[in-house]
């Protein structure tokens, strides 16, 4: 295995530990957005933007748009 992954896994895991509950749980969620997005070539960003020149959304429509149905 690449020893320079393994050293940057571990380097990772050493900081994760450091962190607070809220935080690992927000750190959590943004590699469950990674994860689901990492074989999409779309832009949830984009996504929001256009959806925000027509009619209103909601903040649970954008939560929605930029981490998938379910999120919540």
């Amino acid at each position: 295995m690449n020893t320079n992954l393994d050293a940057l896994r571990q380097e990772l895991l050493s900081k994760i530990i450091e962190l607070p509950e809220s935080k690992i749980k927000a750190l959590l969620g943004m590699i469950d957005y990674f994860y689901v997005r990492k074989n999409s070539d779309e832009d949830p960003i984009l996504n929001v933007a256009g959806c925000l020149s027509g009619s209103p959304i909601s903040a649970e429509g954008i939560e929605e748009e930029l981490y998938g149905k379910g999120s919540l």
